[in-house]
């Protein structure tokens, strides 16, 4: 018998998957609210209009309920009526249930709510899914125009966080779901294409390997300035060595930027990425190797190509493994730090230390919140810390941000003089 949360999740997935994808076809249109067609849609009635789908949606979602304070539930349209009646029926009387109306009953009662309600009670509104939001705002704005507090509301599954469910959130509403259509249905579907787990790995297309492989023993930038060379030449990317000249902590991630001598402050390409716990990590001239061709995207290709490089200097930064942290664990003059997204993990952004018009720890966090990842100021996200050791080609001036504090004397921000 299935008890425990996750496994009653996992298996109604398993029904979602079997029985609750409505595939388009010669005889079965698919079609968006704006008519457009689509190759797929959630037909989530042939799951809930079973006895064992039924069962285990309402179960699952009377965990969910469980999250909030109030004991009335409430849904729109027909769509989301088996599961509140479901739930109504396992809950042993926590729960009574209300049918909103999309429009007033033309005769008999005339109501726009059906149920025996409580305006005292807060109220939580259960749809099958929630994807622009119309139907869970419209449900909402009735109820609160009857005198209702409504609480938040729940779903089987939501399509992406970005759109009628943040939007419940920056309300204030609480809110909850099963399960979100990009991590949990699509990545299950045979015929759909995967999103990427780490997108700052992701390169689109066949990597063009080379037959030959980069010289042995090279240093990080020697390395990094032989392969990038090449690829702009040949557009082919050489084979990473088995060994560079020494030993360098990356399991965090490798990024390379090339800057041009005479204006060091002049950034002509950067790329990279970050290794996430739990992800595979590559030896080290594997991660500078593929970090060359984030980079080189950057880049002109062919003579032109070839002529800024000679002109450029190139540093490569290695980051220590990624340890999850508190924003009061931060040091600006030490750690960098990745950002995110807890609701969508395609959004991240990271910050090094003691950027230009960057002086606390603070400004770095929103610095990397806001201007690199993108997120919202309400969207949860986790938060990562590592050290950065910035390697930089033998001759090259580079400017001084970037990297940790090995100085002793006070920075600008710490000075009482700069001011007078």
């Amino acid at each position: 018998m299935i008890s425990s949360f996750p496994e009653k999740k996992e298996h109604l997935l398993s029904l979602i998957l079997q029985d609750g994808i409505l595939h388009r076809s010669a005889t079965q249109p698919v079609r968006s609210r704006d008519g457009s067609p689509g190759r797929w849609m959630l037909d989530s009635l042939c799951v809930s209009l079973t006895h064992e789908g039924l069962q285990l949606s309402a179960s699952c979602l009377l965990d969910l309920l469980d999250r909030f304070e109030g004991r009335q539930i409430a849904t729109y349209g027909v769509t989301a009526i088996s599961l509140l009646t479901a739930c109504v029926m396992q809950s042993n009387g926590r729960y009574e249930g209300l049918i909103v109306r999309k429009a007033r009953k033309p005769h008999g009662s005339s109501k726009l709510i059906e149920g025996r309600f409580n305006k005292d009670e807060p109220v939580i509104i259960i749809d099958d899914s929630v994807s622009s939001g119309t139907s869970m705002r419209e449900c909402k704005a009735v109820l609160e125009a009857e005198g209702f507090r409504v609480e938040g509301g729940v779903c089987l599954v939501r399509f992406g966080w970005y759109g009628g469910y943040a939007q419940m959130q920056e309300q204030g509403y609480h809110m909850e779901t099963l399960y979100d259509i990009d991590q949990d249905i699509i990545t299950r579907m045979e015929d759909e294409p995967k999103p990427p787990s780490n997108p700052s790995k992701h390169f689109i297309g066949d990597i063009p390997w080379h037959n030959k492989t980069a010289t042995e023993g090279s240093s990080p930038v020697s390395l990094a300035r032989e392969v990038l060379a090449e690829y702009l030449e040949s557009g082919l990317l050489l084979k990473p060595p088995l060994a560079l000249d020494d030993t360098y902590d990356h399991a965090g991630g490798c990024w390379i930027s090339i800057r041009q001598l005479d204006s060091i402050h002049t950034r002509h390409g950067r790329g990279g990425f970050w290794h996430f716990p739990g992800e595979k990590i590559n030896r080290a001239a594997e991660n500078i190797v593929i970090a060359c061709l984030y980079t080189a995207r950057h880049l002109p290709k062919g003579e032109a190509g070839l002529e800024l490089l000679k002109k450029s200097g190139i540093a490569i930064t290695f980051f220590s493994k990624l340890q999850k942290c508190m924003p009061g664990e931060l040091d600006n003059d030490r750690y960098g730090i990745v950002v995110r997204s807890n609701e969508r993990p395609e959004k991240m952004g990271g910050g090094l230390p003691r950027m230009p018009g960057i002086a606390t720890a603070a400004q770095q966090l929103h610095h990397a919140l806001h201007n690199n990842a993108g997120l919202v100021s309400f969207e949860s996200y986790s938060l990562y810390r590592h050290d950065v050791q910035k390697i930089v080609e033998p001759g090259v001036d580079w400017q001084p941000t970037g990297a940790p504090r090995t100085e002793t004397k006070p920075q600008w921000f710490e000075s009482p003089f700069i001011a007078t």
